[in-house]
């Protein structure tokens, strides 16, 4: 019997599940969740080549382990070598602090361990029930108290691009530009996710932005490779324009740059205005179910 080719999806969860042991076997975690997984199928045809198909997947991936010393920088780099069909965030956090978090009624774990796929357990124990329901009653309230600190902090490091971008300072400019697109990622991911995030690097935050809107992801890094480029030399103006002598901006690569950011900036603020009204959406329809309980009682 002639052996059936396996579906791009098939042969990608097959290399997923290796690259998962091979995580296992390195950091010996408790407890793998997926708590987001996006997949793209792109299929190439031409007159000089046969039919090609690529199959990638991104994920944002919760690593629960026994110590509470913190290894997000040492699994990620891990991942990056390891796993090559898309793209993989790893957060890493003890079991206890997790514990604690969620007896604090924490939106990211709760949400993260009630609701997100369970792919690894040291246990064998396939269902983890947590059991802790999220109260959204001051959901939208603290989402509004980040959002106005970090955005004033992301519209005064734009204006002072602007202002640096007039006297030609290039470089700086882009410094500022740098620092406002990471004020903003740290806003979308504490109003949409409930993560005090320390990651630093903007590619890995646009990346665990992807758990929650493809959108900031897509305006830096789905386009060409002039795109690519230019996000490139933002993450560079981080350490080049205050240590790197030899650093440089042109005025073509400092304008296109500030119009990008401003317009991340902008969607910054839509969606994370949209976020936030759906939290104080779901904190009205919480209370007023309580107070239905409570006669009801």
């Amino acid at each position: 019997m002639e052996q059936q080719a396996l579906s791009p999806a098939a042969e990608h969860a097959i290399y997923f599940q290796k690259f998962i042991r091979l995580l296992v076997d390195k950091y010996q975690p408790l407890q793998i969740y997926c708590i987001s997984k996006g997949t793209a199928l792109a299929d190439t045809k031409g007159c000089f080549l046969d039919q090609q198909t690529q199959y990638n997947c991104n994920y944002c991936l919760l690593l629960i382990t026994e110590s509470l010393t913190r290894i997000d920088h040492e699994v990620q780099d891990f991942s990056n070598f390891h796993y090559q069909q898309g793209s993989i965030t790893i957060l890493c956090h003890g079991k206890e602090s997790i514990l604690h978090a969620i007896k604090a009624n924490n939106r990211f774990f709760i949400t993260a361990c009630n609701t997100g796929q369970l792919i690894y357990s040291h246990d064998g124990i396939t269902v983890q029930d947590y059991s802790t329901p999220f109260i959204p009653t001051h959901a939208a309230t603290k989402a509004i108290k980040h959002f106005s600190h970090r955005i004033l902090l992301a519209e005064g490091f734009l204006n002072g691009a602007g202002e640096c971008l007039t006297k030609e300072q290039f470089a700086v400019s882009t410094f500022m530009l740098h620092q406002v697109v990471e004020q903003c990622c740290i806003t979308l991911i504490r109003v949409h996710l409930a993560y005090r995030s320390e990651i630093h690097n903007l590619r890995r935050m646009l990346s665990l932005c992807r758990a929650f809107s493809e959108k900031p992801y897509q305006l830096f890094l789905a386009g060409n490779s002039e795109d690519q480029r230019l996000f490139e030399l933002l993450l560079r103006s981080y350490s080049g324009a205050r240590y790197a002598s030899a650093f440089s901006v042109s005025e073509k690569d400092a304008i296109i740059l500030f119009t990008k950011v401003s317009s991340f900036l902008v969607m910054t603020k839509a969606l994370c205005n949209d976020k936030i009204e759906k939290l104080g959406v779901e904190a009205a329809v919480y209370q007023e179910l309580k107070q239905d309980l409570n006669l009801v009682n």
